[in-house]
């Protein structure tokens, strides 16, 4: 008994030079059918058959997307180089190293978080200082005694490190009086 060739399945095809956004204008390129749904896919010259990325996508599952840990639980970064760290449920590390016999004898440790002043902030926290500058330049014509005029010579020199952008410590609750 003879064995029975395989049919071969030929696509249809075609060239075209380059329209797409990522293709060259010049070169000219070759579109094969898909074989799951018939749309025209770019393939090489060699190529016999071409499955598209959308029948691709359909075959495969989506991925699987997990919960990230809740905040609440996580430790604050650094913490293993902290001399000393307590954990909420007592377990106290002593440089990162797990000190079981000491858990649940301190306090846990309270970390304090920096305020970070975003650009767009910092920008708008100079408009305010320049803006009190100027009110505060208008009051001092009006002065007439010398201690009254230092306190707002005083209060224009710190608005004016704000605006050149060395923002003090207190820079929020002075900005805001």
């Amino acid at each position: 008994m003879a064995k029975k060739k395989k049919e071969e399945v030929v696509y249809d095809s075609y060239r075209e030079k380059g329209t797409r956004w990522n293709q060259n204008p010049i070169q000219t390129y070759r579109y094969m059918e898909c074989k799951e749904c018939g749309t025209y896919s770019v393939c090489g010259e060699d190529a016999t058959a071409v499955t598209c990325s959308d029948c691709v996508q359909g075959m495969v599952e989506p991925p699987i997307i997990t919960q990230r840990r809740n905040k609440e639980d996580m430790k604050p970064r650094g913490w293993h180089f902290m001399k000393e760290y307590v954990d909420k449920q007592g377990n106290v590390f002593y440089r990162g190293i797990e000190q079981p016999k000491l858990k649940g004898t301190l306090p846990e440790t309270v970390i304090q978080v920096k305020v970070k002043i975003t650009k767009k902030d910092k920008e708008k926290y100079k408009w305010l200082a320049a803006s009190k500058i100027g009110g505060l330049k208008k009051k001092l014509k009006t002065l007439r005694w010398k201690k009254d005029k230092r306190a707002v010579e005083r209060d224009i020199k710190y608005f004016t490190r704000i605006v050149k952008g060395r923002l003090p410590k207190d820079y929020l609750e002075r900005l805001y009086e």
